[in-house]
């Protein structure tokens, strides 16, 4: 008996205890994604599996079994657009998915395309599982298929329109909001229909105009030339940055995973200066940041202005993400920094409201230290984020077009003075704590599963074998108004060839009689 349960021990030891080999694919230049992949990738790394981690940036702290393989030609790319970005927030839905659309393309090609990937594709090189940071970026999944191994996505954000539906993942437009939106899942008739236009939209687009050209790099790019088309719904798994505390419930698959907040982890020792800023704030401090994408520098003068004014008068101190080196007319309750451990200065028991851009990691941040946000949305999923949190109660919005002295000032009078913001986020904090496994834990569980089930296709439902069309009985819905049209026209002809009879009845009759 003692030497059964020794060998059911040593077996589950050495079963726990198998290592992989994983390629990482990230191709993107934003840096706040890039911390959220390299957590994820650092973390598969700590368990004990080598993975191959190509991406636009370097790693500062070596981890072992990572091994991270820079593509510089990426890495410059979101410069040249940093200083439209804010007049981009006027855009249409359609007119920013189509900048999306561009965007990912170009940082799909130049990975694909890069010596680094050409030289892995030529190589003889073995993994057991692949993972793609997911976001419009179909053209990796060639790569992916190339190795014959198990593919993994990694979204930051809940799935878009367009890849719901490639990756046939429901996504109801009835009450799913575009991201691309500033609406909730509780749509009015008119905001329903807009929605499903804009989804209609965008699918119609990406698929006969966005994917051939992902289709196109594949062959290009891949050896042996195989069609996208063929295996572009194949993921054995996806994990999702979403959770209930920040997003909205929505359905999902068997293989599609929640794993929102895996990023946030303990506050960690802040730098010094920062640190007695933060203590000696005894009427509160106010963080400011517009994310690593949106630069504060790039406001323009009016509207530096009105922030400017708006801080001054404040008695709370302002804690400020300011990208460059000069800041003439700084008030004096102002702090700048280039760069600020967001979550860590979060967690600070003096920070009292965050001036947010409204991006999803930190809107998550927030809920997790309980911090309530104005919002200045700009891009993105930012509007839709915002004006979620403002659903909640633990938010208050300023669209930019309308960023003032006198909107800022009110925003703030409120989430500062008003207790029910505070108290609604804290609710919200204790509904993503609230969880029977860490997200983290929990996303390195589902990675290692699928690979020791060979991909998991028991986590497949039916529907994803199905075209779309069939996926949405579009076929029974043409059938059934095929018969009824039939039977219509059938019965009409019938009522006519009856009408027509008994008509020339009458004549006949008629000419009898006058006979």
């Amino acid at each position: 008996m003692h030497l059964l349960k020794l060998f059911g021990f040593l077996s589950l030891f050495f079963y726990s205890c198998e290592c992989y080999k994983f390629l990482a694919l990230f191709q993107t230049s934003t840096k706040s994604h890039y911390i959220l992949a390299s957590k994820l990738f650092k973390e598969i790394a700590k368990k004990g599996h080598e993975v191959t981690f190509i991406t636009p940036f370097e790693e500062q702290t070596p981890t072992k079994n990572l091994n991270v393989v820079p593509v510089k030609t990426l890495q410059t790319f979101f410069c040249t657009r940093r200083n439209s970005m804010f007049e981009f927030e006027s855009a249409n839905p359609l007119e920013k998915a189509k900048f999306l659309f561009e965007i990912s393309y170009n940082f799909t090609e130049h990975l694909i395309q890069s010596t680094e990937v050409q030289t892995l594709l030529k190589s003889d090189e073995k993994f057991d599982g692949v993972i793609i940071y997911q976001y419009l970026n179909e053209a990796l999944l060639g790569v992916a298929h190339h190795f014959k191994a198990p593919v993994i996505l990694f979204s930051s954000m809940p799935l878009y329109a367009p890849e719901s539906f490639l990756l046939s993942h429901p996504n109801p437009p009835s009450y799913v909001p575009n991201i691309l939106v500033e609406y909730t899942g509780r749509m009015n008739f008119w905001q329903r229909l807009r929605n499903t236009f804009y989804d209609t939209s965008m699918i119609a687009y990406y698929l006969w105009n966005y994917l051939p050209k992902h289709r196109e790099l594949v062959r290009k790019y891949v050896p042996g030339g195989p069609d996208l088309y063929d295996f572009v719904n194949n993921a054995s798994l996806i994990l999702i940055n979403s959770h209930v505390s920040a997003n909205e419930a929505v359905p999902l698959v068997p293989n599609a995973v929640e794993i929102g907040g895996y990023h946030i982890e303990e506050p960690k020792a802040l730098p010094q200066d920062l640190q007695k800023f933060l203590d000696d704030s005894k009427n509160g401090v106010i963080l400011f940041s517009m994310g690593s994408i949106v630069q504060s520098t790039h406001f323009p003068e009016e509207k530096r202005r009105e922030l400017f004014k708006t801080f001054a008068k404040l008695k709370e101190n302002v804690l400020w993400k300011w990208e460059g080196d000069d800041f003439p007319g700084l008030p004096k309750n102002v702090k700048v920094m280039k760069w600020i451990p967001q979550s860590d200065v979060l967690a600070h028991p003096n920070v009292r409201a965050f001036i947010s851009h409204g991006g999803l990691l930190s809107t998550m941040e927030s809920v997790y230290h309980a911090v309530p946000i104005v919002g200045i949305p700009v891009m993105a999923d930012q509007k839709m984020n915002i004006e979620l949190a403002v659903s909640y109660g633990y938010a208050v919005a300023v669209p930019y077009p309308e960023l003032r002295e006198e909107t800022l000032t009110k925003a703030l009078d409120k989430v500062l003075n008003d207790p029910t913001y505070r108290n609604n986020i804290k609710k919200r904090s204790l509904i993503m704590k609230d969880r029977p496994i860490k997200p983290l834990d929990n996303a390195l569980y589902w990675i290692e599963y699928v690979i020791r089930h060979e991909g998991a296709p028991h986590l497949r439902y039916p529907g994803m074998d199905l075209t779309w069309y069939q996926r949405n009985l579009l076929d029974v819905a043409g059938f059934v108004l095929l018969v009824i049209f039939s039977l219509v026209f059938v019965i009409v002809n019938i009522c006519k060839l009856l009408f027509r009879g008994k008509s020339k009845a009458k004549v006949v009759s008629k000419k009898k009689k006058n006979n």
